[in-house]
Order: structure tokens, then C-alpha cells, then sequence
């Protein structure tokens, strides 16, 4: 079942690939309204984007990899770099 909502304060303003691996700030392409509820939230994408983060800077994945996971299919990443055997 997929949730919606017009209440603002559902969504995070949130970047595509995150400030902390090199996403620009304000360009309108790299900002999504992401929401709070359902499976697969904002707090889902923070965890990634620090574990993303993490690995970049103790040498285990590669910038430019960290940023390809995170904005083609950031649920793939999550599976694949924070909950490795999720489905």
C-alpha cells in the first residue's frame, strides 16, 4: 500500500546524492521532497547516506561509487551497504 500526503511537514527536503558525498546544495536536480512515512523513508536514506560516508572515508568504496549507488537506485544501495541479505 502506498501512503501520500500534502502535509508538508510529512516530507524532507532532501538531496539526491547527500552534502556529505559532494551533492550540490541547490541545484534544483539534486532535491526531492522525501517523506517521513511508509517503507523506505528519510530516516532510511540518512542511514545510507552516513554508511555511504563512512566507507568513502576509511578507503572501502570510492566516491564516485558511493554517489552512482545512492542516486540510481538508493534502495538497492541500503540492501547492498547497510542490511546486506534484505530483500
Amino acid at each position: 500500500m502506498r501512503h501520500h500526503s500534502s502535509n508538508p511537514p510529512c516530507y524532507e527536503e532532501d538531496h539526491l546524492i547527500s552534502l556529505e558525498l559532494g551533492g550540490n546544495p541547490t541545484d534544483p536536480d539534486n532535491l526531492w521532497p522525501e517523506p517521513w512515512f511508509g517503507n523506505w523513508n528519510a530516516r532510511d536514506t540518512d542511514t545510507l547516506e552516513n554508511t555511504l560516508h563512512r566507507l568513502v572515508c576509511h578507503g572501502d568504496l570510492s566516491l564516485r561509487d558511493a554517489q552512482r549507488a545512492i542516486s540510481v537506485e538508493w534502495v538497492n544501495a541500503y540492501k547492498q551497504f547497510v542490511a546486506p541479505g534484505t530483500r
